[in-house]
């Protein structure tokens, strides 16, 4: 009777561990294992994904090879990816112990024939680039590469037919006033709408400002975007190209994008350009003597008097107490002039891998006018991070900040 009872307990006590292990979680486990020598692989990592390749969980291999890795969903797959070696997918299923014997990957150059298309899109829906009917005009950002430019108006300079680039002033970073489709009004705004990365740029303006003269200041606030960041501009002319923004396209659209982080490994990049500028020769002024001369004569002509001229300011008398004042050519335009140099500093770390990529950079301008009294400083960083949930969903965080010091 006693042994009776005891089976049944028994049975009982291994039937509820059945049942609770079904109820919890799926652990799935194995050894993975060089094909070319036998021998166990540390750090091989093992991902779970789902049928849209999203991750749902992962580990990596012990020091013996081993892994343990709880499963969310038997259908899911298991990855199993190590550098050198070639990446291996194996259906869960019923399995709870998957082995994997992983096999070195060659590299083998064989003749490659790569065709494909040029497509263009505005944020939506890609097209073939010979299928534009619409006025575009694209920018790459390796026409400039390499040149000293210390904004956007400068890399547009002379690229683009028909957009008009004056300047407001020659200071550094005055900006400049653009039009794409002409003046389309009087008293309103006729600069282009400025579209970075697929959001409208604005700029914040200075609730003292005068509004009156406050969209060449906006725009030159949009010029603070460090060259070396764009990856190539769209210029849209026409109205059928700029319908997508409504009326806020109505002056034409200027779309940037900036360059983001690449798969593979970290790379850093730095660039420094050193620029000189010098003030073009311009109409010969008159010397100190010169000068004088035109005044005793113009007040001679005025009274047809020889001593209407007879001024001790003009006379270089040495007994007049202002002598001295009066006794010297001083070129002022020489005086007020000088050579301006450019330091442009450029870092760039950039980098990723197959789901995630990254880019930080930062620069730094410091600009001297020819006049002297005049200069721009400008810091501006940049960071994009980009990572790709599934082959469905992708995630993009971007931030900028700018930090500007205007000297006129």
């Amino acid at each position: 009777m006693k042994s009776r009872f005891s089976i049944a307990l028994l049975l009982f006590v291994a039937f509820s561990a059945m049942v609770m292990g079904q109820t919890g979680p799926i652990v799935i486990q194995g050894t993975v294992t060089a094909r070319s020598n036998a021998e166990t692989l540390i750090g091989v990592s093992v991902t779970e994904v789902d049928a849209t390749n999203r991750v749902q969980s992962g580990t990596v291999t012990d020091a013996n090879g081993h892994y343990v890795i709880p499963v969310k969903n038997v259908n899911n797959k298991l990855v199993f990816s190590y550098l050198g070696f070639a990446k291996q997918t194996r259906n869960i299923g019923t399995d709870r112990t998957i082995n994997v014997t992983m096999s070195e990957s060659q590299t083998a150059l064989k003749e490659v024939a790569v065709v494909a298309k040029k497509t263009y899109s505005e944020g939506g829906f890609a097209i073939p680039q010979r299928e534009v009917s619409t006025a575009i005009q694209t920018i790459d950002a390796k026409e400039f590469d390499g040149l000293q430019v210390g904004s956007i108006d400068e890399a547009l300079q002379g690229r683009v037919a028909g957009l008009d680039i004056v300047a407001n002033s020659g200071d550094p970073g005055s900006g400049s006033s653009m039009r794409i489709r002409g003046t389309s009004s009087i008293n309103s705004n006729n600069e282009p709408l400025i579209v970075v990365n697929g959001v409208p740029w604005t700029a914040e303006v200075d609730a003292n400002f005068d509004f009156a003269n406050a969209n060449q200041e906006q725009y030159a606030n949009m010029l603070s975007i460090n060259p070396d960041d764009i990856l190539k501009i769209d210029v849209l002319k026409d109205a059928a190209s700029t319908a997508v923004w409504g009326s806020r396209g109505a002056n034409g659209v200027l779309q940037i994008t900036t360059k983001k982080g690449a798969t593979g490994p970290t790379r850093v990049n730095y660039t420094y350009r050193l620029t000189r500028a010098v003030q073009p020769k311009g109409l010969n002024m008159l010397n100190g003597d010169d000068y004088t001369m035109m005044m005793k004569q113009a007040l001679f002509n005025s009274q047809q008097d020889e001593n209407a001229s007879d001024i001790d300011e003009l006379n270089y008398d040495t007994s007049f107490s202002d002598y001295q004042n009066f006794n010297n050519n001083t070129d002022w335009v020489k005086e007020v002039s000088r050579t301006g140099y450019t330091h442009d500093h450029a870092l760039t770390v950039s980098g990723g891998g197959e789901r995630a990529t990254f880019r930080v950079s930062g620069g730094y301008l410091d600009q001297e006018g020819t006049i002297i009294g005049t200069a721009l400083k400008r810091l501006t960083t940049r960071s994009n991070l980009t990572y790709n949930i599934s082959d469905r969903l992708r995630v993009e965080a971007e931030r900028q900040c700018v930090q500007t010091r205007h000297q006129w």
